[in-house]
């Protein structure tokens, strides 16, 4: 998906405006683990094989994480993946387009890229 098919999209989102109920969250919180769990990990990959500073990167998103700038995680995500021509699925953009959903995104992210990176650093001190 390009920048451009994702800001249309997040738009076309935006026009319809699903409002999310308390009921609906621990739905929403389940899919954004899975939806996160099908791009995070491969992302980081190709992050990594590209030469990014991923300790960098990891700094930023927690820091955006810990100052609550969910929207800023998730679409500097939507950047990373545009970097390397890596596609998002349809349901990050759909996601990511509406206000109540992008906080749930935002944990569900964090959670696994911190666990990828914890994983990869391990790996890289213990090789």
């Amino acid at each position: 998906m390009t920048s451009t098919e994702y800001a249309q999209s997040v738009l076309q989102e935006k026009k319809e405006a699903r409002v999310i109920t308390e009921k609906d969250k621990t739905s929403a919180y389940d899919a954004a683990q899975l939806i996160s769990g099908s791009f995070t990990s491969p992302l980081y990959e190709v992050l990594w094989e590209n030469f990014f500073d991923m300790d960098g990167i990891t700094r930023h998103l927690e820091s955006m994480y810990d100052n609550g700038n969910h929207f800023g995680l998730v679409y500097f995500i939507f950047i990373l993946a545009n970097a390397v021509e890596f596609s998002v699925p349809i349901q990050f953009t759909e996601m990511s387009a509406n206000d109540s959903l992008v906080p749930i995104l935002s944990a569900a992210i964090i959670e696994d890229w911190l666990e990828y990176y914890s994983a990869c650093e391990a790996t890289e001190y213990a090789g």
